[in-house]
């Protein structure tokens, strides 16, 4: 006879989640980790992605740079191309870094060159005490050599008048020329020139008679030279040339401010050279 009341369940033996019986199917374990890392991969953005942060003052400079260079507004366009631009750039330096092409002996020097600059961006301006003592320290270096005042007449090449009618003529065609060295008119005209124009002038100055000098033949015409003045060489009044004396004192300051601290920072390092050697 039959009992009524119902059996339990079988017990069957180790028996495991569902979860753990797809692990142990190699399709289903592979279907998961997909979705793991597409779920992954969305929440992060693009796979390898790379963060980099334009500064917005960067950008700013180099729009005003173009601005002073050009002398117009920048242009909406232009302005884009700088963005894309400076992007590039930065993604390219970021790039170069993780392949390690910064390790350059080129790009040591430039940033070098950079952390000098850095050093001294709080040189100071010199007092007028200083400023004289400097000038006088380094006066021989400020001696300006002998100068010319000089008049210059010039002919067309195909003039057929003589040049003392000419000048007789149209005296509004003489023009005065910048105070000029030797060297200058060497530069300007031929050396050979200029002996002789610098000859002529000291014995017109001299004798106290007027006298031009040329012609000298350009593709701008037939040129005379006439040395109205001669100032000596020496050495100017330190007023006449302080912007000078003060940009020299300034550089001098920097160099000297520049060995002191790279001095300072060399001896916070103890440099061991390849070969064993210590410094």
């Amino acid at each position: 006879m039959y009992s009524t009341r119902p059996s339990k369940p079988m017990k069957v033996a180790n028996q495991k989640p569902l979860l753990w019986a797809l692990l142990k199917e190699p399709l289903s374990l592979f279907l998961l980790i997909a979705a793991a890392l597409f779920t992954l991969s969305a929440a992060l953005g693009p796979s390898g992605a790379k963060t980099i942060i334009i500064d917005d003052a960067d950008i700013e400079a180099r729009l005003f740079l173009e601005e002073l260079n050009t002398g117009e507004e920048v242009s909406a366009e232009r302005r884009e191309e700088i963005v894309q631009a400076t992007i590039e750039e930065q993604v390219l330096v970021a790039e170069a870094i993780a392949m390690g092409l910064d390790k350059d002996s080129r790009i040591y020097t430039v940033l070098a060159q950079k952390m000098l600059h850095v050093m001294s961006a709080d040189v100071i301006q010199p007092n007028d005490t200083e400023l004289k003592t400097f000038f006088a320290n380094h006066s021989q270096q400020y001696v300006q050599p002998e100068r010319y005042n000089i008049d210059e007449f010039v002919l067309n090449r195909d003039e057929e008048r003589a040049f003392d009618a000419v000048l007789a003529e149209e005296p509004e065609r003489l023009r005065a020329l910048p105070p000029l060295t030797e060297r200058d008119l060497a530069a300007i005209f031929s050396a050979e020139f200029a002996a002789q124009v610098v000859v002529e002038a000291t014995e017109s100055i001299t004798s106290g008679n007027e006298r031009w000098t040329g012609p000298f033949i350009s593709n701008r015409g037939r040129h005379w030279l006439r040395v109205t003045e001669i100032t000596a060489s020496g050495v100017p009044e330190l007023e006449s040339i302080r912007g000078q004396v003060r940009m020299d004192w300034i550089g001098a300051e920097e160099e000297k401010r520049q060995r002191e601290q790279v001095a300072a920072l060399l001896a916070t390092y103890k440099i061991i050279r390849s070969s064993g050697a210590e410094q």
